[in-house]
């Protein structure tokens, strides 16, 4: 049985330096609500990071490369569950994408306003 899950931007790692565009996160977090509440509490359950952003300790096992060549890693119940996780984060990976083509990072406006739509297995019932 496939579930509903909505995966939403939280904090982020802003651009930095003097040449650095303006509003634009190079990293962000990614929380989840499954069946309407929120999974493993308000703990973040991936982190989607930029093609040159440093991968080191939780974030040097990548899940998922997306097409704009972002990452993405996992935390939380989705690091608990890898294949579940991936299936959920897959069927997502098209507006992820989308939310990070621009390579001088993601818009900083995604916080705490985007909700991606995302499903995958009943895993958590």
């Amino acid at each position: 049985m496939m579930a509903h899950y909505e995966l939403r931007p939280k904090s982020g790692t802003w651009t930095t330096g003097p040449d650095a565009p303006r509003d634009r996160l190079r990293r962000f977090d990614l929380t989840v609500t499954y069946d309407g509440k929120p999974l493993g509490g308000n703990n973040i359950q991936a982190v989607v990071g930029a093609p040159d952003v440093r991968r080191d300790g939780l974030d040097a096992d990548v899940i998922l490369w997306l097409k704009s060549g972002w990452w993405v890693t996992l935390r939380g119940e989705f690091a608990l569950a890898p294949d579940v996780a991936h299936r959920i984060l897959a069927s997502a990976a098209e507006r992820l994408s989308d939310i990070t083509a621009d390579r001088r990072g993601a818009e900083a406006s995604i916080l705490g306003s985007t909700v991606v739509e995302a499903s995958g297995p009943d895993h958590w019932r």
